[in-house]
């Protein structure tokens, strides 16, 4: 457990405690994207390190299971664990889903421990009737804080960890990054001699703070190194300034602690940075940038990290020429941070906060507005033409918002490739509860392909329900049309990452990705 964060630590060690006590029923919120799959994984691992028990996972989608199923094998070497209620035999854990168990009458008295993943599914009178659960300790992960008829509403909550604490935290929640770092950085360090490598430490003095730099190692001096991970090649400047952005702000605090002297400050993003930005940066702010080019120079002659390096790359790096970092110092300027600091998460969550849910005193369209501003001050460079309220010409349909597009990120490219899509639509819904399939069917008939519409993203409080999640699915498979759910930690997931010197619609690629994935014939 001794690389997890806080947070899934305390979470695990919670359920963990409840496994040994005698209560029956329990629950906890853990926000989708803040690694609540790691989380089942190392509670599974701790289980059965100390108990002979048998583990039932279950989960409202075939590709969660399998998401599952993997992150225990990586944290137990030998387990055997059963993916269908028909194959499970002598197994100790089954992974399935809560269809396959309601199908093939599964006989959970078998079991001395479930776990609910995507637990908000579990309607209460629905499961009481097909599921016979009532007599097993059973634990629900649910994702959002809310006040529902599910089967765990009466249940004990014994720990909750949500977007708004991850942001308080400063994690962005979004993996790829950390894999980038776990899985290559590291071992480049360690090939170019560096010493004590250490993750996510401390540049304050103060214990409660949250700033942390990704990497600390040392060589002839101490490196503090910020990690920005990237699905394309190039990114706009505006990206790279933020990233500065933050990393000056590591420097000004460890010069006021007296903790910067000897110290090289380096910004790692690969993606491709041109020479002059890079010279001007470590000019002005003795700040060094590792770019792809800079990052396959280091490890050109190691062909186990150079193959290493392009597993993480998800782009061909064949037409990257391997490039020398700068490191010679020429002038340094006393550090400034031209823009005033502004935390737009801060700003953006408290309008979402203050919103109510519904109709009343026109917070609907308070929350369209809302909407509207995030996915401009997220996206804005990639339209090209922003239309609200768009009316077609027989004005038979009003979208929230229309969107032509640039194609300057992967996302978007891979959107207009594969989707033959140039406009994108956005709608906006204030529900209290979870979208249902009807409004897929109605959103699905804003889509056309002969006027290069096929992709829409519906924007509410709290995602999809199963139905609809099927309904998006069955639109998908029938007429290729691309209908994807963000919620409002969506947004603020994103907005984190803008806001940091990421790329927001790398976190809409992956989800995208594992749609994709889940698609049966």
């Amino acid at each position: 457990m001794e690389n997890l964060r806080y947070y899934q630590k305390e979470a695990v060690e919670n359920i963990y405690e409840f496994f040994k006590s005698d209560k029956c029923k329990a629950k906890m919120y853990i926000s989708t994207g803040l690694g609540k799959t790691l989380i089942i994984a190392v509670a599974i691992q701790t289980i059965l390190k100390n108990n002979n028990a048998s583990i039932l996972i279950l989960s409202s989608r075939s590709m969660l299971c399998k998401q599952i199923k993997a992150a225990v094998f990586q944290m137990i070497e030998y387990v055997n664990i059963a993916t269908h209620v028909r194959e499970l035999k002598e197994q100790k854990i089954l992974i399935t889903t809560y269809q396959d168990v309601i199908k093939n009458r599964l006989n959970f008295s078998r079991f001395d421990f479930m776990i609910c993943d995507e637990a908000q599914f579990l309607k209460k009178e629905s499961c009481l009737k097909l599921l016979n659960i009532e007599h097993i300790k059973a634990l629900g992960v649910l994702q959002n804080l809310e006040s529902s008829e599910d089967w765990f509403y009466d249940a004990e909550c014994l720990y909750t960890y949500t977007t708004k604490d991850a942001v308080k935290d400063g994690y962005s929640g979004y993996i790829t990054e950390r894999e980038f770092i776990e899985r290559f950085l590291i071992k480049l360090l360690d090939y170019q001699g560096y010493k004590n490598i250490l993750r996510e430490v401390s540049i304050s003095n103060e214990p409660k703070s949250s700033m942390r730099a990704d990497i600390v190692a040392e060589k002839d001096k101490k490196i503090v190194l910020e990690v920005k991970s990237y699905r394309n090649l190039y990114n706009s400047k505006i990206i790279l300034n933020n990233a500065l952005k933050q990393i000056l702000q590591y420097k000004q605090i460890m010069l006021s602690n007296n903790l910067a002297e000897k110290i090289s400050f380096v910004i790692v993003m690969p993606c491709e940075i041109d020479e002059d930005s890079q010279r001007e940066i470590f000019d002005r702010f003795d700040v060094e940038i590792w770019d792809i080019r800079n990052l396959i120079y280091l490890c050109e002659e190691n062909k186990e990290l150079l193959q290493l390096l392009t597993s993480c790359i998800p782009y061909s790096t064949l037409e990257v020429e391997a490039k020398k970092p700068i490191n010679i110092k020429v002038e340094t300027n006393d550090i400034t941070i031209d823009e005033e600091t502004i935390s737009y998460v801060e700003v953006f969550q408290e309008k979402l906060e203050k919103c109510r849910l519904g109709r009343l005193d026109n917070a609907d369209k308070k929350y369209e507005i809302i909407c509207t501003e995030i996915i401009k001050y997220l996206f804005d460079t990639e339209f090209f033409k922003i239309s609200e309220q768009h009316k077609t010409d027989d004005e038979m349909f009003r979208m929230d918002l229309l969107c032509s597009l640039k194609g300057t990120t992967e996302f978007w490219k891979f959107l207009i490739t594969f989707y033959h899509t140039k406009f994108v639509v956005f709608e906006y819904k204030n529900y209290s509860d979870y979208i249902s399939q009807n409004l897929i069917y109605i959103t699905e008939k804003y889509l056309f392909p002969v006027a290069l519409r096929n992709v829409a993203f519906i924007i509410s409080r709290k995602g999809f329900d199963s139905n609809a999640q099927k309904a998006s699915l069955g639109c998908l498979k029938e007429s290729g049309k691309l209908i994807i759910s963000s919620d409002d930690n969506d947004l603020i997931k994103m907005i984190y990452m803008k806001e940091n010197g990421e790329e927001p619609s790398d976190y809409l690629l992956d989800k995208v990705e594992q749609i994709l994935m889940s698609v049966s014939k």
